[in-house]
């Protein structure tokens, strides 16, 4: 799953898009739901903001949770985090496993760090909604950073060059987590 053309361009391959935002991104992920079996594996990937200013453009984070607006956290499968992690390491990429915060709009200034105190180490406007719909089943999210406090057109190619690597190793995870 991914959020917008560019980032499903970037994935390649058979790609849901559930549009850009929380409403969009809760039906598409519904949908999704009723027609799988509970237990199917998944991923989310696409750009977010980074929010530790240890990040870089083009850095990879995998979620370990995701919270919400209204601070409502989710925990997500370590074990399938690991191994997704594990794999993109392997091909050479740098991965941050940690937890990530959903936002209704895009986040920018003192609520940017705000969230970054909180421990978050990226935001976006889908995840949170997306996990909530798909409770019963493996997801596993993974966010390229596009921005920091820095130039968000460089981060953003820097995040969708970087997402072209994610697939090959999110292909092999269903099958290495058992």
């Amino acid at each position: 799953m991914a959020a917008m053309r560019l980032e499903a361009l970037a994935l390649g391959g058979k790609v849901l898009r559930t549009g850009m935002g929380h409403v969009r991104a809760r039906a598409a992920a519904e949908a999704l739901a009723s027609g799988i079996e509970p237990g199917a594996a998944v991923v989310l990937a696409g750009i977010s903001g980074g929010l530790d200013p240890a990040l870089e453009p083009g850095e990879i984070v995998v979620a370990t949770s995701v919270r919400g607006p209204e601070g409502n956290e989710l925990p997500l499968s370590g074990p399938d985090a690991d191994a997704v992690a594990t794999a993109l390491r392997a091909s050479g990429r740098r991965v941050h496993l940690g937890p990530i915060v959903s936002s209704k709009t895009l986040v920018h200034g003192e609520r940017r760090a705000e969230l970054a105190r909180s421990g978050a180490l990226a935001v976006d406007m889908e995840s949170a909604w997306v996990a909530g719909a798909l409770v019963q089943h493996r997801l596993v999210i993974v966010r390229l950073v596009a921005d920091t406090a820095g130039n968000f057109v460089v981060g953003l190619m820097k995040g969708l060059v970087a997402l072209r690597h994610v697939r090959p190793a999110v292909e092999r995870w269903p099958g290495t987590t058992g």
